[in-house]
């Protein structure tokens, strides 16, 4: 596949049970995920709890299982996929931090917990923001309403994700990049904000340190060439 696209860095997976199962049941699967790791530790990239937050268990319901592996692997916990505020869903927020998770899904929620965003912001925690998604689902329905706009506006690292794109047919990332820059940024922001957020999208990865700084390379080359052909009206 590399010899056909040399531009391919790699790719790596997050073992992502969903979070309907006991408590009880839980070790079995993050037994599975140190496994994982110990086979294949370039491919392996971490471990999730998925699923319908409201509906499933919450990240303290799993803490006292998840606390012996929380530094063995990393951990990218969706939480806080809500609109409301008090509940256990956007409670989920408190403990993924805790719990020291390198990414969060949706945080949709964030803003409502002014410790939990002062705290991922200090330490570099990045939130998936899936506008789209968040439209389908019902969370919001006009982008300048996101509460990811105050992320945007406060320096929170924040990547764009798809979420359930097969639920909906979209076919690339490129529509979430086009409505949280359209919608949700400033309107003074410009193409340095692309710029920012392709590369939090690495920056923010599971990649090696060597991975990074090679995808980050070749980005900055392919940046530098799309920038000329603009400026040549060629691209």
């Amino acid at each position: 596949f590399k010899d056909d696209h040399p531009d391919f860095i790699g790719a790596k997976i997050i073992y992502a049970p969903i979070r309907i199962m006991a408590p009880s049941e839980l070790p079995k699967f993050t037994a599975e995920a140190l496994e994982m790791k110990r086979l294949y530790p370039n491919f392996f990239a971490g471990f999730d709890l998925v699923g319908q937050e409201d509906k499933g268990n919450t990240l303290k319901s799993f803490a006292e299982k998840l606390n012996p592996i929380k530094n063995s692997i990393n951990l990218f916990f969706h939480a806080g996929e809500t609109n409301w505020y008090g509940t256990s869903t956007d409670d989920n927020l408190i403990d993924a931090v805790l719990l020291n998770a390198k990414r969060i899904g949706h945080g949709y929620a964030v803003v409502k917990h002014p410790e939990v965003l002062d705290y991922v912001k200090k330490n570099k925690i990045a939130l998936e923001i899936c506008p789209i998604s968040n439209q389908v689902l019902g969370l919001v329905k006009d982008l300048r309403n996101h509460p990811a706009s105050v992320l945007f506006a406060e320096g929170v690292p924040v990547v764009v994700s798809m979420d359930d794109p097969g639920l909906w047919g979209s076919r690339a990332l490129s529509y979430d990049f086009y409505e949280a820059f359209m919608g949700i940024m400033s309107r003074k922001a410009d193409i340095r904000a692309l710029k920012q957020l392709a590369l939090n999208s690495i920056i923010y990865s599971s990649l090696s340190n060597n991975e990074k700084i090679q995808a980050l390379h070749m980005f900055e080359t392919k940046w530098a060439s799309a920038i000329d052909q603009l400026n040549n009206g060629t691209l």
